[in-house]
């Protein structure tokens, strides 16, 4: 069995490694490969960038530089990015966190801050002077008369979902609005609270979420 394949698709090229090969039967493969790819007339003319992919064996860093130096040596040649069937322990973790709703049913009161590292559902109640913040959106089922922080620190794309017009503030990665100066803020639950182009803050209903945020209506298979 070959330890390294070179396939054509739409795209380019693509470099199928044997998961179960040594990395030394891998480069010597790879230097065959490469080589006539690299003096192909047909090909010679253009810069071509190809794709390795490992199936399910996770390179590591110096099997990567190893692989892109030996790319590298062929001025015509460049590796474009590395796929692989697994993950690290890293973005499996992050991969739960994004996928996992935190539930909270509590009182925040004055002086307390709560942090939830992701999405959270609020149930509780924050009293004034109280602060949730969330790293992900926060789905307001409770009552808030605190201040309610989404996308914490900087993550604009995030959403407060829920009726936060007894709120002293809202803030969404970096933008904030204190509700008081706002008239105009609705009291429904599918109030949702976003930062829009201008960067900054609105005020919009679920119904219109995928106007809103396409990539979290998308997440969420529409509603």
């Amino acid at each position: 069995m070959h330890s390294a394949v070179l396939k054509g698709n739409k795209n380019g090229y693509e470099i199928v490694i044997n998961d179960k090969s040594s990395i030394k039967d891998i480069l010597h493969e790879l230097t065959i490969l490469l080589g006539e790819l690299s003096h192909n007339k047909a090909l010679k003319s253009a810069k071509l960038f190809i794709n390795v992919n490992s199936g399910l064996r996770l390179l590591s860093t110096d099997e990567k530089n190893k692989i892109r130096d030996l790319a590298n040596s062929y001025e015509n040649l460049s590796i474009d990015k590395f796929i692989s069937k697994t993950v690290t322990i890293d973005k499996a973790e992050q991969m739960v966190k994004d996928n996992t709703i935190a539930t909270l049913d509590k009182v925040i009161r004055n002086g307390q801050d709560v942090f939830i590292d992701g999405d959270v559902l609020f149930f509780g109640k924050i009293h004034n002077g109280g602060k949730l913040v969330a790293s992900g959106n926060i789905y307001l089922m409770g009552n808030s008369e605190g201040i309610l922080q989404a996308g914490f620190p900087n993550d604009e794309n995030k959403l407060i979902i829920g009726n936060v017009s007894t709120s002293q503030q809202v803030r969404v990665g970096e933008q904030f609005e204190v509700i008081a100066d706002n008239q105009n803020v609705p009291e429904l639950s599918d109030t949702v609270i976003y930062v829009n182009d201008l960067h900054v803050l609105s005020y919009g209903k679920i119904n219109n979420l995928k106007q809103i945020n396409p990539k979290f209506f998308n997440k969420i298979g529409g509603i």
